[in-house]
């Protein structure tokens, strides 16, 4: 693990921080400017997809990674899911990442869930420090690490910093981290509620401005738009219109690097898709449906979704996993919005999950998953990773590339992989261990070995104690997990 510093010298750390990062974002003010040649910092695109498995894209050996389909192939019992038969995917743009970038084979999430990965990914913290969940469970008490990982307005993130060292910031697509209170849902519609309805759309309208300017406002987004607050099922919106919209998001983010190409940007793209095993019904929504209400016709930024199923099936494959290819479609129309406005060679392409699904919500192998990039100035061949990096270390990465220094409380937990990312071995100091953590569970994972703790609340631990004795008294079965 990294060496820190004494804790004598943890008073001047603050002045010293801060001082750094005033001549970082000097530097970079004065370097923005409407000659982006000028300027060479590199863009950086984070797409993040929804427990995506490696199984679920192409490029990754599913015998090789903790998957479902890896578990079936080596034999290990699973429920008989066809899916795990036959994990073909097309994926061309995302494949080409892989021929022509670097596969992280050890990457991990510090924390298998959707709000704590998100926060880790955005902060470079480990979510049991977001101040949400300090209030809730403060240091020393046990706290059990779920849906309660908020980010909260006061904390550094790396949109805020990454803004005021010159970039271009922007966000589409997923949040999940909390739009302040009321908890962003629509308030009174019925399941059942028509979604051409005026009065509908009003109100649905209505809920989604005052999320995205809590999310503009409070955050460092230069452009935060086409979101979803939370899962889409979540939103409050009549039941039709729970619907995955991915050529809407897609559209948000060649918007955005349309404005701002021509400054350093970093666009946060979380993706709605899969968040959960492929199907095609994720793909029959009516592309009109938004959590910002009815479009009038639906975006045409991606090839149309029945040329999806027409490609799977020529290739054939099942057309379950369309949805792979659907999400490659979005791959590829960032990738060419970028090749056409002559900025990809320099933009840092990140191609991720916030989790797992086989073992979410643990700190089991849910906590591993795919990392692709691709970065053509500085990255010439393809070449496999098998550093122990995690989204902790995406912060104080982005920051060095930008020529910032991170703040006090983004410096803690994570460090940055550039020279990995550009060739060079890892550092000499860098961790040979990682912790993880989620719901009431703590882990450490080695290169070879991994150590997990269940550690139950007291409550927890009362409940599974009855039950047991009842099921004893009764001679019922009890189902448990260990």
């Amino acid at each position: 693990m990294r060496r820190r510093k004494e804790d004598r010298m943890a008073s001047l750390e603050p002045n010293r921080r801060e001082l750094l990062r005033m001549g970082a974002a000097a530097a970079a003010a004065a370097a923005a400017g409407p000659a982006r040649a000028q300027d060479p910092r590199p863009n950086i695109v984070l797409i993040l997809t929804d427990d995506l498995d490696f199984d679920e894209i192409a490029p990754y050996d599913p015998a090789r990674y903790p998957c479902y389909g890896g578990a079936h192939s080596a034999g290990i019992p699973t429920r008989p899911r066809a899916w795990y038969q036959d994990p073909r995917m097309l994926t061309p743009n995302i494949e080409s990442i892989a021929r022509t970038g670097l596969t992280f084979s050890r990457f991990y999430v510090t924390s298998a869930v959707c709000t704590p990965s998100r926060y880790s990914f955005l902060t470079g913290r480990y979510a049991s420090r977001s101040v949400p969940f300090c209030r809730r469970f403060p240091p020393g008490t046990p706290g059990t690490i779920q849906w309660n990982t908020n980010l909260d307005p006061g904390e550094s993130n790396i949109a805020r910093e990454l803004k005021r060292a010159g970039y271009a910031t922007g966000v589409v697509g997923k949040w999940h981290l909390g739009v302040g209170r009321p908890n962003g849902r629509v308030q009174g519609l019925e399941d059942d509620a028509d979604p051409f309805d005026p009065q509908v759309n009003r109100r649905i309208r209505e809920t989604y401005e005052r999320n995205l300017r809590y999310i503009q406002e409070n955050f460092g987004w230069d452009y935060a738009e086409r979101i979803y607050g939370n899962n889409k099922e979540w939103l409050g919106l009549p039941r039709r219109m729970a619907v995955h919209n991915l050529e809407w998001i897609t559209e948000g983010a060649l918007e955005f690097i349309g404005r701002y190409h021509r400054r350093p940007f970093f666009l946060y793209m979380p993706l709605t898709l899969p968040h959960g095993k492929y199907g095609a019904k994720m793909m029959r929504g009516d592309p009109r449906f938004t959590p910002a209400g009815v479009l009038e016709k639906p975006p045409e930024v991606m090839p149309p979704r029945e040329s999806v199923f027409e490609r799977v099936r020529k290739a054939g494959i099942e057309e379950r996993n369309a949805v792979a290819t659907w999400i490659d479609d979005a791959v590829g129309a960032v990738m060419r919005r970028l090749e056409e406005l002559g900025v990809a060679d320099n933009t840092l392409f990140i191609f991720t999950s916030d989790h797992g699904s086989r073992g979410k919500y643990t700190c089991y192998e849910a906590c591993r998953v795919p990392f692709l990039v691709r970065w053509p100035r500085v990255i010439g061949s393809a070449r496999e990773v098998d550093t122990i990096c995690a989204n902790i270390d995406l912060a104080p990465t982005f920051l060095e590339l930008a020529g910032a220094a991170p703040p006090e409380d983004m410096a803690r937990d994570g460090a940055s992989f550039v020279p990995v990312l550009k060739g060079g071995p890892e550092p000499a100091n860098w961790r040979d261990r990682l912790y993880l953590e989620c719901s009431n569970i703590r882990g450490v994972v080695g290169r070879k070995w991994k150590y997990i703790a269940n550690r139950p609340p007291a409550e927890a631990q009362r409940a599974i104690q009855a039950d047991a004795l009842e099921a004893a008294r009764t001679g019922r079965l009890r189902l448990v997990s260990l």
